[in-house]
């Protein structure tokens, strides 16, 4: 029989206190036969909900429970009892957070005495009288003090403080074991979480660290022996737990349903909006399949109570274009013709014959998932909408756990254990390449010990501290809006952006508690066709939409079946380029295939060359059956999507919709291998029994398997393939606007400036330099489609001085003086427009005006003489070479127009035999050649099995090199740390695809000396 409930218990939500996952926590207390476990993490439920399921399995009963941190008095632990010391338990962590900044807590006594209705409060530790006096009398019969044994020097004095204290508040005393650990062995990875939380070394933590490793769950026979003479203080944690009934499973959550036209219900208003947008989408009249398909979706969105979700993302939407602002959904939302109805997204599922169970099924019975991509630069502008129409107390955004992983983890621990900074750079570039199971070869070439203890330790606690929360960040764009205040369901607390609160679940805790989340998500695509539409509008007068740009324009395909998609939204990166030419994409439908097909999901499940073989001719799909070739014959017999896969779940293996989205989910969690098991046998048993082989359905589900590996849903690739149509024929028709609007809107995409502005020039475009005479802020277009660099182009200079050099310019500047003086510029920032060459027009070459700038006067902002020339003494400086001149333009611009840098370095190439880009497609297959450039990008992916692939830009255009693992590792040094590289190998055709396969890279500068 059990004797004992843990109820003083931290998990690593605790953040750099506790050493043990809470479902580690939940599955030992199990193990060891307790019969309840609260959860204690300090002000916060971070991980309440990972231990509510895992105590659902495990059959183990959990306490709803934080600790209190106290402004005027000792911390205290609070339980509680039923729904309503719930709600009390989220809206004091609420208040103790959100009255102060981010990570920091606490509250006044009082105010948790005026909230104890519902909970039972123990403190954990004793403390003076005095100040627990006041709290004690606010719960009474329901205020404890905990006594800890923890076999260490003070046991004795703590135990007779606590029995002191108990007698005069005249309170029982209650043991409990302050877990900190599920196992003793976790006990050195705690001691390395407490030097990294005090930033300290744990050589150098002192009484810091826990005496011995006893604060670790213990069996209840374990805590009979410790407490042999005390039975009655183990049996107060049955009372306790017995007293404590709340649950998360009598969590009830409404979505929020507010300006309802008056008579209206939220159902009703739903089915008007969405009438009114079927008379847009469809002006000569509803398809009788579109009709039935809505009138399924408004059953289900009836019958499972989400038409106010729907309400809020048609509203946030309609905000958005009110204001002008790019939107679009995407997501498992563009197999809802609801949604497509409401604008919310642009696909017609019934058209592309989309599963509407892969967004919303009566038997899941899970909420939907919507995303939205706005504009990025004005997705604030939502996010601030959406807290002032519902309120801080209904709406908050989702958080984040930012976990250790990788170089980070090795990191902290490295330093925590005492290695240098030196050793701990080293150790984690070494992991970064090869993981944790480095050899003591690899060790030795970064310099390090295999047999250094303090090394080898390093390794094996940062793999133990994987994946552990570190701290609480923001989701992307996750939203929760409440009916009721949200307060009440969840602990809300300050972000560290201004105007920004968060909830403290994830994603993942929100979905399995069925808690709706909507998610506006930013795209800087968005923020670039936005910007590019308004330079046609103004330069060109022609006025488009996403909706209105031309479709399936010949050219624009021409163009993409040369992979000339540098700037191309989703199409750009080196995989794609490679793709493109191979599967000639003619029709928005092979954009959708494109985007889909270059994922780790069709890659792994080895579909990508039978889907080519198919698409040339040169193998013919086979469909067992009719019904399996209506699923996949627009993939030529290869099932690319998860739609496709929950379809031949249903229809070739007898899974009901619920069950295929079971699949569906399955197979794409992180643990996809471990819960894809109890399918198989299912799959392919059911596709047996009705006539399929067994060979058929075993090689469908080895290709599914290739879902675990991030398989795309065909609604989310057909949102991205309108947008990067759209990218591409704004590049292909207006190359100058559409590369102004990338530059203005970078950080984004997959390319620096440096390589954008090359393309364009290739393109015919002219392109201008930064002159604080003709630049604006952003890039611009003069006359005749001429692309002027914008003053935000040059590193260092601030954006607010920028734009006061573009509105203070009227007619021109006369000076270097005069432009400091009427823009207010002071002198580090003017020098750096004069190293960019943006004050060519007022003072020539680049020495000439930073000469002039050290000769003006002061330039503070409140001194009577800003910016005067002191100084009036002519000098003839030297003019830079034009070396010095392209190196200062990387420096300061980040692109030269002058020359590329692979102009000067040329003949030294051409002595070594090297060709340029365009000279690649002159040389014949199977050719050896070398050819040099800057490293623009360089891929290691997953999937591809340890090669390298590497993008050199020269002064005529883009080579690739593909580096097998074995050159990979003999040159990893020169690939990592050059600028400039120099490939020789074997020069390999594949219709227009060139790729040179590498034998040997070597940095460029070694080459040369």
């Amino acid at each position: 029989m059990s004797v004992y409930a843990e109820l003083v218990c931290r998990s690593n939500f605790s953040f750099l206190r506790g050493a043990s996952h809470p479902e580690e926590l939940i599955a030992t207390a199990a193990r060891l036969g307790l019969p309840a476990l609260a959860l204690t993490d300090g002000d916060g439920l971070y991980g309440l909900v990972k231990a509510h399921l895992a105590a659902k399995e495990h059959r183990l009963k959990l306490l709803i429970a934080t600790e209190l941190k106290l402004t005027d008095g000792p911390p205290v632990i609070v339980y509680a009892m039923d729904a309503g010391g719930y709600a009390n338990v989220c809206r004091l962590v609420s208040a103790s957070r959100m009255s102060h900044p981010k990570g920091e807590s606490g509250l006044p006594w009082r105010e948790v005495a005026e909230r104890s209705e519902g909970l039972i409060a123990l403190l954990p530790n004793p403390a003076p009288a005095e100040q627990v006096a006041p709290l004690a009398e606010a719960f009474p019969g329901r205020f404890y003090v905990g006594l800890c044994r923890s076999l260490s020097a003070g046991d004795a004095a703590r135990e007779a403080r606590a029995d002191a204290l108990a007698r005069s508040l005249g309170v029982p005393l209650c043991a409990h074991n302050d877990v900190h650990t599920h196992h003793r062995r976790r006990q050195p990875l705690q001691d390395v979480l407490t030097a990294i939380r005090h930033k300290t070394t744990v050589d150098k933590s002192g009484v810091r660290l826990q005496p011995n490793a006893e604060r670790t769950l213990k069996s209840p026979a374990e805590m009979a022996r410790l407490f042999k003479d005390r039975p009655e203080v183990l049996e107060r944690t049955l009372e306790i737990a017995g007293r404590c009934n709340a649950t998360l499973d009598d969590l009830r959550y409404h979505f929020s349903e507010e300006d309802l036209p008056p008579g209206r219900t939220a159902m009703d208003h739903l089915r008007v909006l969405t009438e009114e947008g079927l008379a847009v989408r469809y002006p000569t009249g509803v398809p009788p399949a579109v009709r039935k398909q809505i009138d399924h979706e408004m059953h289900l969105i009836e019958a499972l109570d989400f038409p106010g979700y729907f309400l809020a993302l048609w509203d946030i939407v309609h905000f958005a274009r009110s204001r002008g602002i790019l939107c679009q959904g995407r997501g498992s939302a563009a197999n809802s013709a609801v949604c497509y109805a409401l604008q919310i997204t642009a696909i017609d599922p019934v058209r592309m014959g989309l599963l509407f169970e892969r967004f919303l099924s009566m038997e899941r019975r899970e909420p939907p998932d919507i995303d939205v991509d706005f504009e990025h630069e004005r997705r604030e502008e939502v996010l601030q909408y959406v807290y002032e129409k519902h309120g801080r107390h209904r709406a908050g955004m989702v958080c984040e756990f930012i976990c250790y992983r990788g170089r980070l983890a090795l990191r902290e621990v490295g330093k925590a254990l005492g290695l240098s900074l030196d050793q701990v750079d080293r150790l984690s570039k070494v992991a970064a390449a090869y993981g944790f199971d480095v050899t003591p070869e690899v060790l030795a070439e970064a310099g390090l010990s295999a047999f250094d203890s303090r090394v080898r330790q390093t390794l094996t606690l940062a793999q133990e501290i994987e994946g552990f929360p570190r701290h609480v960040s923001i989701h992307v764009g996750g939203f929760v809006i409440t009916r009721e205040p949200l307060v009440d369901i969840i602990p809300v607390e300050n972000a560290a952006m201004k105007g920004r609160t968060v909830i403290q679940w994830e994603k993942d805790d929100t979905n399995a508690l069925g808690v709706l989340k909507v998610d506006l998500l930013a795209l800087g695509m968005l923020t670039a066709v936005a910007k590019c539409l308004a330079l046609i509008r103004q330069h060109f007068g022609r006025e488009l939409s996403l909706a209105t740009i031309p479709p399936e324009d010949p050219k624009v395909y021409d163009m993409l079946c040369e992979a000339d998609t540098v700037g191309v939204f989703q199409i750009e990166s080196r995989a794609q380029m490679s793709m493109l030419p191979r599967l000639k994409p003619r029709t928005f439908y092979d954009l959708v295939i494109e985007i889909a097909l270059i994922r780790p999901g069709p890659i792994v499940g080895n579909m990508v060359h039978p889907y080519l073989r198919r698409r040339d001719g040169k193998e013919i799909p086979q469909y067992p059956t009719p019904d399996v070739r209506a699923i996949l014959e627009k993939t030529l017999g290869v099932p690319l999507f998860q739609e496709q896969a929950m379809k031949l779940a249903m229809v070739a293996a007898g899974f009901t919709a619920g069950e295929a989205d079971g699949l569906r989910r399955a197979l794409g969690h992180k643990r996809a291998e471990q819960l894809l098991e109890p399918y198989r046998m299912r799959f392919v048993e059911g596709g047996t029994k009705r006539g399929y082989t067994r060979e058929y359905m075993e090689e469908l589900f080895e290709q599914f398997r290739g879902f675990a590996h991030y398989g795309f849903p065909e609604s989310h690739s057909a949102s991205f393939a309108l947008i990067a149509y759209a990218s591409s024929w704004l590049k292909f028709h207006y190359p100058q606007a559409f590369t102004a609007a990338l530059l203005n809107s970078q950080p984004m995409g997959f390319y620096a400036p440096h390589t954008l502005v090359a393309d364009a020039k290739r393109h015919g475009v002219v392109v201008r330099p930064v002159d604080v005479c003709r630049s604006d802020w952003d890039c611009t277009l003069e006359e005749g489609g001429v692309l002027r660099l914008g003053l935000r182009m040059v590193r260092g200079l601030n954006e607010a001085a920028g734009r006061r050099v573009a509105s203070a310019r009227r007619e021109g500047y006369a000076s270097v003086g005069e432009l400091a003086r009427r823009a207010r510029i002071p002198r580090h920032e003017l020098t750096r427009l004069a190293l960019a060459g943006a004050l060519a027009s007022l003072s020539g070459a680049r020495r000439q005006a930073l000469w002039e700038i050290q000769a003006l006067g002061p330039l503070d902002s409140d001194d009577l003489f800003f910016g005067m020339p002191m100084d009036g003494t002519q000098v003839e400086l030297p003019p830079m070479s034009v070396a010095e001149r392209v190196s200062a333009d990387y420096e300061t611009v980040g692109v030269s127009l002058e020359k590329h840098p692979l102009e000067l370095l040329r003949p030294a190439l051409r002595k070594m035999g090297a060709v340029t880009a365009e000279g690649l497609k002159k040389v014949s297959s199977g050719r050896r050649v070398a050819v040099g450039g800057m490293l623009i990008t360089r891929q290691r992916p997953p999937t591809a099995k340890g090669m390298c692939f590497i993008s050199l830009e020269d002064e005529t255009g883009i080579a690739n090199l593909v580096v097998p693992p074995d050159v990979y590792e003999r040159c990893r040094r020169d690939i990592h740390a050059a600028l400039f590289i120099v490939g020789e190998g074997v020069l390999e055709r594949s219709g227009n695809v060139l790729n040179v396969k590498t034998q040997r890279v070597v940095a460029l500068e070694g080459l040369l000396g």
